[in-house]
């Protein structure tokens, strides 16, 4: 019942996305979004979101088909190991999974499950909520009619661990590419997972500190350079060629790259200033 209820309401919200869109701007910032002359930011990416072709946007949003994207530009040495890719929790075999893996499904935002030791895990509890995502219409509450189109797939990876940590929270870099160049990488440290707590920082490409990009309710963190920055950014150049923006997302394990996602509208919650939401938007 609940599961017809989450398609009904999707069914009718993926009418509204600009509706949708204009809300929760107008919720963040507190004024109307400018989709007539976007200058902007968010404005613009809303505005490509809603009156551009985003077919791409949908193959490289959806958390296993992208695998295949970075591997023809990338090799596949920055993937992380897949374990199993399911259209159903029946599907899975948890007994053929090794004692740790992230389980995940590819048609949203933090809809991920950590695994550390598998004979502690209530797979009930784990498939109740795989279900739950399978069926959740994450792009049409919203806005993102690119996520709508996303086939539901469980995805199974590898675990990856930050120093050899296992409890070690991983430092996110996220590059900021415009026109298949990156320009500024935000990194993420300290993040409380499945949580908005986390430390944040952003660096132009020398490594140099711009703390100016943010509100100053944000806690920031230095992050010291990563040792493999330089390919960072050679990664981050040929996985955003073709787009005005996407942001490329990486981990560094063991000194080397490891590829995240993609993301084609960031999250309005990293309070970005007004003045460097234009800069941003004049890049675009």
């Amino acid at each position: 019942m609940m599961y017809l209820f989450l398609r009904a309401i999707g069914s009718v919200l993926a009418k509204f996305p600009r509706f949708i869109l204009s809300l929760r701007y107008l919720k963040k910032f507190h004024r109307k979004i400018n989709l007539a002359n976007p200058t902007l930011f968010y404005d613009i990416l809303f505005w490509n979101s809603l009156y551009t072709d985003t077919s791409k946007w949908t193959e490289l949003a959806d958390k296993f088909l992208v695998r295949n994207y970075v591997e023809q530009k990338c090799g596949s040495s920055i993937l992380t190991k897949l374990y199993g890719v399911y259209d159903a929790v029946s599907d899975i075999r948890y007994d053929l999974l090794p004692e740790s893996f992230v389980i995940k499904t590819n048609n949203g935002c933090a809809s991920n499950i950590i695994v550390r030791n598998k004979s502690g895990i209530d797979i009930s509890k784990i498939n109740n909520k795989l279900n739950y995502w399978l069926h959740f219409p994450y792009g049409e509450l919203t806005g993102q009619t690119h996520y709508s189109r996303i086939k539901p797939k469980i995805v199974v990876e590898e675990l990856l661990y930050q120093h050899n940590d296992p409890l070690a929270s991983l430092i996110d870099y996220k590059f900021f590419c415009f026109h298949g160049k990156p320009l500024y990488c935000q990194v993420i440290s300290n993040r409380i997972f499945n949580t908005h707590n986390f430390n944040i920082m952003m660096y132009d490409m020398e490594w140099n500190e711009h703390p100016e990009f943010f509100e100053s309710n944000i806690i920031l963190e230095k992050v010291p350079k990563p040792f493999s920055l330089s390919k960072m950014v050679e990664i981050a150049s040929k996985l955003s060629n073709g787009f005005n923006f996407v942001r490329v997302d990486l981990y560094e394990i063991n000194n080397k790259p490891m590829f995240g996602e993609l993301t084609f509208l960031p999250g309005m919650s990293h309070n970005l200033t007004l003045e460097k939401q234009e800069e941003l938007g004049n890049l675009i």
